[in-house]
């Protein structure tokens, strides 16, 4: 498979040195998980256990205070980047006290970049959202609300989110002119208010409407527990095609012991890895414990993923153990140069890095899990 460069694609020879491909100078696009903390108990979320209401013991609740922020991303490097992307895997980026600060600091050094950020809308009060609205008016940023129904559904999923001061908070927001993207998750009990979604989006001042399909069903609808784990409810997919079947749930997995039978699982699968964060330039992921990944996927499996994905998380571990992931410890260029990510792009060809395969990729019957959640919109150039 090719190999893809700042200056196009170079082809791996075996016989020769691998080109490094996550290099300091080349970087354009960051992932930022800048919170860690969250206002909704969303049933999938790794933050919470076994879809309760109880938080995952593993999780450092916390966020990247603009001093660590500046710490961790030079000016030099602020400069080059293109594009900003805060969401994350265990928190929502407006829960960040000091989020208005870090972007400000942004904005000044690099004031032509694009920022995303996503979030769920129901954190905050109308002054931040006003606020917020008036740093991105007139700028290639917006924010992506994720909202995922009307005042009757969108508690279902997106739970612990109280409609009125959501909706109160996405006007003081729009009124300020500012671009913004509703993302709507679906499900069976939401399907039918797409039209009606569509409408109020309109209404509201959204600039587009994302219909998305959701993760999540491991052998069955999911099972909604309270902190008890008693099931209060089940959330249905809109088709059983959705349902994956679980793999067997282990725990304390010692990879060296499997190594062999996983890493040849996925070697005969049909189709290439097309590397979501190489898609439009080069991406890494920072997490919210300040490590840096080579996309969002592996900050998600390194700490807690769901069940279905504990063979991902000891494999994750196994190739980034000893490595320099940490900003804490090394500076984002050591890390960098360290080239921490070298296994994953050279087993690309072979197939053996599980969330690779899982994540991106891409043949004639299969599409990525980017491709199937954003429904077919043509991420990796096909529809």
């Amino acid at each position: 498979m090719p190999r893809r460069t700042s200056g196009g694609f170079c082809k791996r020879d075996r016989r020769k040195e691998v080109v490094v491909m996550w290099k300091y100078e080349d970087i354009t696009h960051v992932n930022l998980e800048v919170s860690s903390i969250c206002n909704a108990i969303c049933p999938w979320c790794p933050r919470y256990v076994d879809m309760s209401t109880n938080v995952n013991p593993e999780v450092d609740v916390g966020y990247i205070s603009l001093e660590k922020f500046k710490k961790y991303f030079p000016e030099d490097f602020i400069r080059q980047i293109k594009f900003w992307t805060y969401s994350g895997d265990y928190g929502d980026a407006c829960t960040n006290p000091e989020l208005i600060e870090i972007l400000e600091h942004t904005i000044s050094l690099n004031p032509h970049a694009r920022i995303q950020i996503n979030t769920n809308g129901g954190m905050k009060n109308d002054k931040f959202w006003n606020r917020l609205g008036s740093l991105f008016v007139d700028r290639d940023m917006w924010v992506v609300f994720s909202i995922d129904g009307l005042e009757d559904t969108n508690h279902i999923y997106r739970r612990n989110v109280k409609w009125g001061k959501l909706m109160r908070n996405v006007s003081a927001y729009m009124s300020t002119g500012a671009k913004a993207h509703w993302d709507f998750l679906t499900f069976k009990h939401n399907e039918h208010q797409i039209e009606e979604v569509k409408s109020l989006a309109d209404t509201l001042g959204f600039d587009r409407v994302n219909i998305k399909l959701p993760q999540g069903f491991e052998g069955s609808n999911m099972m909604v527990k309270d902190s008890d784990y008693q099931v209060l409810y089940q959330i249905e997919p809109i088709n059983q095609e959705q349902i994956k079947n679980p793999l067997p749930k282990v725990e304390n997995i010692i990879y060296t012991d499997i190594q062999d039978q996983v890493e040849s699982w996925f070697k005969d699968t049909a189709g290439e890895i097309k590397c979501f964060s190489l898609r439009d330039g080069m991406e890494i992921r920072v997490t919210h414990k300040g490590e840096v990944m080579p996309c969002c996927m592996f900050g998600h499996m390194r700490h807690y993923p769901r069940h279905n994905n504990q063979y991902h998380k000891a494999q994750v571990n196994h190739i980034l153990k000893d490595k320099k992931i940490d900003l804490n410890e090394w500076s984002l260029k050591e890390i960098l140069d360290s080239d921490p990510f070298r296994w994953v792009y050279e087993n690309w060809d072979d197939k053996k890095c599980l969330t690779c395969v899982g994540s991106c990729n891409v043949s004639e019957t299969d599409k990525p899990i980017m491709q199937q959640i954003f429904n077919g919109e043509g991420l990796y150039g096909i529809a």
